[in-house]
Order: C-alpha cells, then structure tokens, then sequence
C-alpha cells in the first residue's frame, strides 16, 4: 500500500444527512436573520460551507458578519441537537465506519476530515452516527470560510506522505481537490459520471483498490 493521507468529507461522504443539514441550516437563518434574501439553492453560493455561505448572505443583505454568525451557529447547533435527540436518525455512510478502522489500523494510513459544516455540529454528527474520530484532526467553517482552506489547514496537521486524497460528495469537494492538486474519490449519486474515481458507498468490493490504487 502507498504511504498515503485520505482525508473525508462528512455530509454526504461519512453520514448521510445532507437533506436534514440544509433543512436544519436555513431553518436557523431564518430564525435569527428574519425576512432576508437567499438564494434558491445553497450551491448558489461562492463558498458551499456553513460559514461561506453565511458570509456571503451577509454581504448581500449589508448585515454585520461576525454577529450574525455567532448567533446562526449557536441556533443551528441547537437544532441539530434537537433532532437528533428527537429522531436519533444520522446513518453513517455504508462501510465507512469500518473503512475508517481499517485504513487507520492494519493499513496505517494518515487520517482527517475536513468539513463545510462548523465543527459541533460535525462531531455531533460523527457520534451519533458511530465513529470514533478520537485522534482525528478535524478542521471545519470554524477554521476558514473556504474549503480549499479548510481542506490546507487539515493536511497541515498531518504528516507528509507520498499521496494524498479527498473523498467527497459534492463538484466543490473536487473542485477544491483539484485546485489543491490532490487525488479526488467521488462518493454518491451526485457525482456519478463526473470524476474519474468513484464509488457509490463504501461497501464496494473494491474498494481499496480504488481508494489507494
């Protein structure tokens, strides 16, 4: 196996929430910032990351930033809270908890994550959906409004290896990849057709072959 870095995205890759994550996100814009202008998709956005996003709303409907975002962030993570307590539903991708287990264990590959989301409601997330992210350097919208910057910051805080890889759901997961020039593994339907490697869980039989091939 190459000496190799994989670093994960969350929604999307590790859990599936995406659907209650932008439910429970705009329902927290909502509350705070009242009668605002938003734009019909979060994709919309410069920046597809709970803090990109927000900063931009902001500068669009001329609102303080850094104001706003403390008081989205805390609601947020009060809703997500509540739902998850209320419904306890945060499915880990198919195999992926395993996954995580195997690359950092037998395999002694180097591990992180970096999410668009903030980072209490990322581990909220991870907990309820069964990982074991103890020793895991996890960057998140807390560290940068970018995800190119979230992504830098997370292998920053990982040794040097010959590879490194993104794994993600989205066309701003590989975009970033790309600009960063790591390799990209697409996961999920979104990206089906659209990246050279992908995978449509973690369940696949070939699933290393493709991850570290």
């Amino acid at each position: 196996m190459p000496d190799a870095c994989v670093i994960f995205d969350i929604d999307g890759t590790l859990v599936d929430t995406v659907a209650d994550d932008a439910r429970l996100y705009g329902a927290a814009v909502r509350e705070v910032l009242g009668d605002v202008s938003i734009r019909p998709r979060w994709s919309d956005y410069e920046h597809v990351t709970d803090a990109g996003i927000l900063r931009q709303l902001c500068l669009e409907n001329r609102l303080d930033i850094a104001r706003c975002q403390q008081r989205v962030r805390t609601r947020f993570g009060e809703l997500m809270a509540e739902h998850l307590c209320r419904d306890g539903s945060c499915p880990s991708t198919p195999g992926a908890v395993s996954l995580l287990g195997k690359l950092r264990g037998e395999l002694g590959c180097r591990i992180g994550i970096a999410t668009g989301g903030w980072g209490h409601t990322a581990r909220m997330k991870l907990a309820r959906a069964g990982y074991d992210v103890a020793g895991i350097p996890l960057t998140s919208s807390d560290d940068a409004h970018e995800r190119v910057r979230i992504m830098e910051q997370c292998r920053a805080l990982l040794p040097e290896t010959a590879v490194t890889l993104y794994v993600g759901d989205g066309e701003w997961d590989q975009r970033a990849s790309e600009l960063l020039g790591w390799r990209f593994i697409g996961v999920g339907s979104r990206l089906r057709g659209s990246c050279q490697h992908w995978l449509p869980d973690f369940s696949a039989p070939n699933l290393l072959q493709t991850l570290l091939g």
